[in-house]
């Protein structure tokens, strides 16, 4: 019907085509979300181009350079069309007639700051970009009192602290405990359908070399090293951890916690049951999936991805509906009870219990700020922060805007 209608239009002198997809009983293809590929539209405006004449922009996370440049010189679209990436670097243009296409800050596909907000009723922004709708307000200045800033912890919030510090003339060194940067962005980017925050990853750490932050890894900041140092300001950005529940058999081998699975430092068999249908849970079990894994999700409430902060409407039923179309199974309104030798033993709220088989029990059942450094150091050192997981475990939306909202007053 679409191929009729643009044929239509084109004989009734419109000039050119906009195409795109997508009704409201699928909202994920008009406002594609994480899960939607780049280019999804690709295939449709190929079809189109058979049909009509006239010039087609194409949209549908086209904000890879690369790809953009790819439709337009195989002559697949005469125009590309970017919405998303326009909010998350506004000098996305800029940045490619420079060839700083590396400096393009990238969209995660994630709707948390702009859609997202929209359906609460709340200002368009952007979760990589805090100033967006609020420019004048949150535009980074200049310091007039260069500080030595230390920031410790080596997640989102601490790179983006250390960034916007150094972006406004701070000197500015970063500690981070482990070999690597990215605390839980790394685990979140290993499904491929979160390759976006990869990118962002690489970007932050591009970034942070060209602003000359010192970074220092494997090194464990103890009170004794701050009082060494003696920094003007300490941000602490230590993250968070997994909760593990208190239940009998939760000390089996067969079971991990959803970032030990996807880091793969445990190994899960072929009958898998993942605890917890948050967002996390819910991700963790579709990449078991796709790789041929019988998944199980029990959900302690009466659906999933319904607590804590909402997830998007684009990005939910579109995972909801990957969920099903991989054979998902899922359990709502039952809680774990006990992990056995054969799987695990769950409850529901009238204490009916049931049996499911599993080889493998994967936990995602939340996070817990890791705040110890902090609370040791509160009245002892001056000019001191907590921000990200470690003050208030939410996304990476809120742990970024937390860094920015500090560091661009400091």
């Amino acid at each position: 019907e679409g191929l009729k209608v643009a044929k239509i239009l084109e004989a009734a002198g419109y000039d050119a085509f906009d195409a795109d997809a997508g009704t409201y009983d699928a909202w994920y293809w008009a406002h594609p979300p994480t899960y939607q590929e780049h280019g999804c539209y690709l295939p449709l405006i190929e079809k189109l181009r058979k049909v009509i004449k006239a010039p087609i922009i194409v949209a549908g996370r086209m904000e890879l350079p690369e790809l953009a440049e790819k439709v337009l010189e195989e002559g697949t679209a005469d125009m590309i069309g970017i919405g998303r990436g326009l909010l998350t670097d506004p000098y996305w243009v800029k940045k490619v007639e420079e060839d700083r296409v590396e400096d393009i800050v990238p969209c995660t596909g994630c709707h948390d700051g702009c859609l997202g907000r929209i359906f609460l009723g709340r200002p368009l922004s952007c979760a990589v970009n805090p100033a967006v709708g609020r420019e004048s307000d949150y535009r980074l200045e200049p310091t007039n009192k260069p500080k030595n800033v230390m920031c410790i912890g080596g997640g989102v919030a601490g790179l983006e602290a250390a960034r916007v510090a150094a972006l406004r003339g701070h000197k500015v060194t970063l500690y981070e405990k482990s070999n690597t940067l990215g605390g839980h962005l790394i685990e979140v980017s290993v499904p491929k359908f979160k390759e976006d925050y990869k990118r962002l990853l690489d970007w932050y750490k591009l970034q942070l070399k060209k602003l000359n932050v010192d970074i220092k890894l494997d090194t464990e900041v103890s009170a004794d090293l701050i009082e060494k140092e003696k920094p003007d300001v300490t941000i602490i950005a230590t993250g968070s951890k997994p909760i593990i529940p208190d239940v009998p058999g939760i000390e089996k081998d067969k079971v991990a916690t959803a970032t030990d699975v996807l880091l793969e430092k445990k190994k899960v068999g072929d009958k898998v049951v993942v605890v917890g249908g948050g967002l996390v849970g819910c991700e963790t079990a579709l990449w078991l999936a796709q790789q041929g894994k019988k998944v199980t999700i029990v959900e302690m409430l009466s659906d999933l991805m319904i607590a804590g902060l909402p997830v998007p409407h684009a990005n939910r039923i579109m995972l909801i509906d990957l969920l099903k179309f991989n054979k998902v199974e899922v359990i709502t309104n039952h809680s774990l009870m006990e992990v056995t030798d054969k799987g695990v033993n769950l409850i529901d709220k009238n204490f009916k219990k049931m049996s499911v088989p599993a080889d493998s029990v994967v936990l995602a059942i939340g996070l817990k700020p890791i705040k110890d450094l902090y609370d040791s150091l509160v009245g002892k050192v001056p000019n001191l922060y907590l921000i990200g997981d470690a003050r208030d475990v939410r996304n990476v939306m809120y742990s970024i805007w937390d860094a920015y909202e500090l560091a661009r007053v400091i």
